[in-house]
């Protein structure tokens, strides 16, 4: 099953439980990333609010360099991780559970930042709602910037084969006998293995099944399973779709390069600024 949300209603998304404490211990930002992002954030300006900030990748290293940043997440647990390391750290971000598409927040932005998860957990109108939600937030000539993995990302010949007629006869596919099992601070350790369950090229829709394991003294002691769906969307109508919810001078960039996207990248940023008043 997918993840349950606020109301006990499914977000269609993984991120909670044993995958959230997964993620909470083991993903850190990349060196460049950041920068890139601190590096937009001086340009932009602040107060900085993180769209989908998950247990604080990104969030808790621009706390740790002074940045006032906010952060909300459609995962509560995935918020409680964030909060205990912000809280160690010394510092208090308002942290909000809430899907992109029901932000309301009270408060606007210089700078809003999406980083991998446009498209994640939603229909294709929540995702507008979304973005016209997002402009709402931002002050008068204030940015958005998104950080989107292409449909053709770290994909195979044979992934990306997928989308033809014909040649989807393995999908879902088996599950991989073992999977990435990594030690936990506590002396435990967590696996994880993913599966794509089912792909519509058509919708451009696709939903992926994660299993997670909680190993203790060499014994699997828990286990959980469940599913995200993701919205597959390519740069340009990605682009269309900031342009209809009000943003202007959109630009499609590579991944944290500055630079105008190329055909060879797989990854872009979308920059997109709210009108000067």
């Amino acid at each position: 099953m997918a993840g349950i949300g606020p109301g006990g209603v499914e977000t269609g998304t993984w991120h909670y439980g044993l995958v959230a404490r997964w993620w909470a211990e083991t993903n850190t930002a990349e060196p460049a990333e950041l920068a890139w992002f601190a590096d937009a954030i001086g340009r932009y300006g602040t107060p900085v609010l993180d769209v989908g900030c998950g247990s604080g990748r990104l969030l808790l290293p621009l706390l740790e360099a002074g940045i006032d940043v906010d952060g909300t997440d459609i995962s509560g647990d995935m918020l409680a991780h964030a909060g205990a390391a912000a809280a160690k750290g010394g510092h208090a971000p308002r942290l909000t559970t809430c899907p992109a598409h029901e932000l309301s927040l009270g408060r606007t932005y210089r700078t809003i930042f999406m980083c991998g998860v446009f498209g994640i957990g939603a229909t294709r109108e929540q995702d507008r709602e979304a973005l016209r939600r997002i402009h709402d937030h931002l002050e008068p000539g204030g940015a958005l910037l998104i950080a989107h993995w292409l449909p053709y990302a770290d994909r195979d010949e044979q992934g990306w084969g997928r989308w033809l007629p014909g040649h989807r006869a393995g999908v879902p596919r088996v599950w991989q006998a073992e999977g990435d099992r990594r030690r936990m601070a506590d002396g435990d350790e967590l696996e994880l293995m993913t599966r794509l369950a089912s792909l519509e090229p058509l919708a451009q829709r696709q939903v992926l099944e994660i299993r997670a394991r909680l190993w203790h003294a060499g014994v699997v002691v828990q286990e959980e399973t469940s599913t995200l769906s993701e919205n597959l969307y390519f740069a340009q109508e990605l682009a269309d779709q900031l342009t209809g919810a009000g943003f202007r001078d959109v630009s499609i960039e590579g991944p944290y390069t500055g630079q105008p996207a190329t055909d060879d990248d797989t990854g872009v940023v979308l920059v997109g600024r709210r009108p000067p008043a």
